[in-house]
């Protein structure tokens, strides 16, 4: 029987890897990733986890596969500079980003 896991952060959301200078966008959650790399969460509630994010470093835009248990939210207000995020994402008043209602071709 497979345990249901519920997301932490949301598609559109601003996170940074807890570890090093890496901050990037959600597009997307990797609910069945199997994870290999390190002990699950203390909680238990998100192992295996994996969220896609169009993420920048400060050197070069690229797509990024991180652990859950290895973000944390980013407040900082600073948009994230990635090409990708234009054709799935319009950016709000408030900096936030959203959903586009039709796909960019």
């Amino acid at each position: 029987m497979s345990k249901t896991r519920f997301a932490r952060y949301n598609i559109g959301q601003v996170i940074r890897h807890r570890l090093y200078a890496m901050r990037g966008v959600i597009f997307d959650v990797d609910t069945s990733f199997a994870g290999t790399d390190g002990e699950p969460p203390a909680d238990g509630t998100s192992a295996g986890l994996v969220y896609r994010l169009f993420a920048d470093d400060d050197e070069i835009p690229y797509v990024a596969s991180i652990a859950e248990h290895d973000l944390e939210p980013d407040d900082s207000g600073e948009p994230v500079r990635h090409p990708g995020i234009g054709t799935m994402f319009e950016v709000g008043e408030a900096g936030n980003y959203r959903w586009r209602r039709h796909a960019l071709n």
